[in-house]
């Protein structure tokens, strides 16, 4: 089983992937312009995840406490 979610895990990165390169090619997108986002997107998603983990240390405190 876990081979085939691997399997649709790529298969779905690719398809991103191609999806961006057709984006890019088709539509004049800068490069530029596309690198930009996805930092932007990574900078976003690791806030999300940062405060993520702070809300879950902050619940496991509250539930400790006496």
């Amino acid at each position: 089983m876990a081979k085939r979610s691997r399997r649709s895990f790529i298969t779905s990165v690719l398809a991103c992937v191609a999806f961006v390169v057709a984006a890019v090619y088709s539509w004049d997108l800068p490069v530029k312009d596309v690198v930009t986002y996805f930092i932007l997107l990574l900078v976003v998603l690791l806030v999300i995840i940062v405060l993520a983990f702070g809300c879950g240390a902050l619940l496991n405190w509250l539930r400790r406490r006496k």
